[in-house]
């Protein structure tokens, strides 16, 4: 009973170990099984210990229920529905918490037993769900308070099932008697309920429905699964146009959100042409064109852009955290839907799992790419100079909604602002998240205009925020946009400073001319204003005073020379912070969720009446 007809296969399984073996490098399953022993021993490589796991655990048990980064446990018994995952001095970070739940580790033991054939990781995978189901009954704890928990949990639950199989010991723990029905049921339910609610389109909706699909799928055993199937399909399909421009960018304006929502359409999809059940074609053609603009915005040395909250959030896990996360999915991609994009150095494993070793890969010839690009409809565009010389200057500058979606939750007050990167150096840039829950203040800093490089007036964020949202959203308008082969030219607006007394409006410009960027900064409106220009460095960066108004950013292999306009009065900091002076944080960056270290970064200030021009010049040499 609890199978899965015959003919229907599981993505690229089934596959011997020693077609798995063939497929992958051995850097590549070194670094996965090097992952698998942290793993056993209780320890953690996501977020803050990416660099540096956390400490072993005696036995390597896993506490479901504590966060590792504050040592707040949440409480096991509490209603999951209705307790404040939102309250760090109920549950720590919850994030910490559910990024345990979502076994990602525990697919990493199942792919390391594919891997190697030893039994420690088959019973090391099983043995975390089978503790994992006891220690959290059905809507029991923090860990049943999200649909998206759940909906990712599934997924990572179907693909261990489906990698332990060759195990002499899988219907021991995965036959009838198992403790995983009752609970995969318990969780279907959960997100028929949630997804019946009429929630608005999130990218966490998109983790349910994909979640639910994916176990539809694997597991047709319940009097509801063809119908959930059907529903969670259906409901994708409305999904897929509802949360993504046409231009194939999603409309949180969150790169990683972009990510985790494109692997998000394209697994059900893929799950469902291997076992008869295929997506319709403008599904299809709207993932590709979500994977083409991962392929485009990545630049040089595989440098991912920042916009947005980035939290770094995986749907599934099949290469170590080692590995460039968008290596399998581009590969898929081109392999699969013949996407334009270059064939990436890495991902044959994740999308050996996937696609399996016995499809011929379309091999779809990349694009042509010189030049500047945009997305008008997103109001992404990118300024690019110097490409093929192997330091290729890249703008990439933000005039579009703080988000497309209703609640905009992992958008940021950075209207008109931009980030430069030198080949592979990012050098002016976006702060990242940080902290989402956990931390209040520093959340509210990190999504603030002061944190990104654009145009502050009054103080104040341009969009008014809410605790979790926003109450007023900046709205702008692209006036030109003239891509060049080595440069451009950007003219765009926004209102988010209407609402202050003599309705200020911000206009900037962008220009790339070569190796110099020309921004200018024109604040219309009436009245006098106090008014700062924010300029973020990498923390690889220095700086050094050349003028009054004039400074030298160097980093290993490169040099920029800023100039301020002659109005304005500028300082740097680098790790400034004093909550008692009331002050706003100056030069603070977050390389990856839950860690924020001192950067180099520019403040230039000027009070005046309006209307007022601000000319500076970025020219990297």
């Amino acid at each position: 009973m609890f199978d899965r007809l015959h003919h229907q296969h599981f993505y690229g399984l089934p596959l011997t170990r020693e077609r798995l073996a063939r497929a992958v490098d051995e850097a590549t399953r070194a670094a996965l099984l090097s992952e698998a022993e942290e793993v056993l021993q209780g320890r953690w490589r996501f977020f803050a210990f990416a660099h540096a796991p956390s400490d072993p655990t005696p036995g390597g048990v896993t506490d479901w229920h504590r966060c590792e980064v504050t040592g707040q446990r949440a409480d096991p018994d509490a209603f999951g529905p209705a307790l404040d995952y939102r309250d760090p001095t109920v549950v720590g970070d919850v994030k910490t918490i559910w990024e345990k739940s979502r076994h990602h580790h525990t697919t990493v033991l199942a792919i390391a037993y594919a891997l190697t054939g030893q039994h420690r990781y088959a019973a090391g995978a099983a043995a975390r769900i089978a503790d994992w189901i006891l220690a959290n009954p059905p809507l029991r704890g923090v860990n049943w308070s999200s649909g998206l928990e759940l909906g990712l949990r599934l997924m990572a639950w179907a693909w261990c099932y489906e990698l332990l199989r060759p195990h002499p010991e899988w219907r021991t723990w995965f036959g009838p008697a198992s403790p995983l029905w009752p609970s995969v049921y318990q969780h279907q339910v959960f997100l028929e309920e949630a997804c019946s609610r009429g929630a608005p389109p999130t990218g966490d909706l998109l983790g349910e429905l994909a979640g639910q699909y994916v176990a539809s799928v694997t597991w047709p055993v319940f009097p509801e699964s063809a119908g959930w199937q059907r529903e969670a399909k259906a409901a994708l399909t409305r999904q897929a146009h509802l949360q993504f421009f046409e231009s194939g960018v999603n409309r949180q304006m969150d790169f990683g959100v972009h990510l985790a929502a494109t692997e998000l359409l394209l697994l059900p999809a893929l799950l469902g042409e291997r076992c008869g059940d295929a997506f319709d074609p403008a599904y299809l053609a709207r993932v590709a064109r979500a994977v083409g603009v991962v392929g485009r915005l990545r630049g040089a040395g595989g440098l991912l852009p920042r916009y947005g909250d980035e939290q770094g959030s995986l749907s599934v896990q099949l290469e170590a955290r080692s590995v460039p996360r968008v290596d399998w999915l581009l590969r898929v991609g081109r392999d699969w839907l013949g996407v334009p994009v270059p064939e990436p150095e890495g991902g044959q494993l994740g999308a050996t799992l996937l696609l399996g070793d016995g499809r011929l890969p379309l091999r779809a010839e990349p694009e042509a790419t010189s030049g500047s690009f945009a997305y008008p409809d997103a109001g992404l565009y990118v300024l690019t100079s110097g490409a093929g010389r192997g330091r290729e200057m890249r703008v990439l500058a933000d005039a579009g909604p703080l988000g497309g979606l209703t609640l905009a939750e992992h958008g940021h007050a950075d209207t008109l602002a931009f980030t430069l990167s030198v080949g592979s150096q990012e050098v002016v840039v976006d702060p990242g998240a940080y902290t989402s829950h956990a931390d209040p203040e520093w959340r509210g800093y990190f999504r603030s205009t002061a944190a990104h490089n654009t145009l502050e007036v009054d103080l104040q964020d341009q969009s008014t925020p809410a605790a979790f949202s926003w109450s007023q959203k900046a709205g702008a308008i692209t006036q030109t946009w003239e891509p060049r082969e080595a440069g451009g030219l950007l003219v765009a607006s926004h209102d988010g400073y209407e609402r202050l007394p003599g309705a200020p409006r911000h206009r900037r410009e962008l220009d790339l001319q070569g190796r110099v960027l020309h921004v200018t900064d024109h604040l219309e409106g009436q009245g006098r204003h106090h008014l700062r220009l924010h300029l973020h460095l990498h923390p690889d960066c220095e700086v050094q005073p050349e003028a009054s108004n004039a400074w030298w950013v160097i980093w290993p292999g490169g040099a920029m020379r800023v100039r301020f306009d002659p109005q304005v009065q500028v300082r740097w900091g680098r790790g400034e912070y004093d909550p008692a002076s009331g002050a706003t944080p100056l030069g603070w960056y977050s390389p990856r969720y839950g860690v924020k270290q001192a950067s180099p970064s520019f403040r230039a200030a000027l009070t005046a009446t309006l209307p007022v021009t601000l000319h500076t010049t970025l020219e990297v040499l």
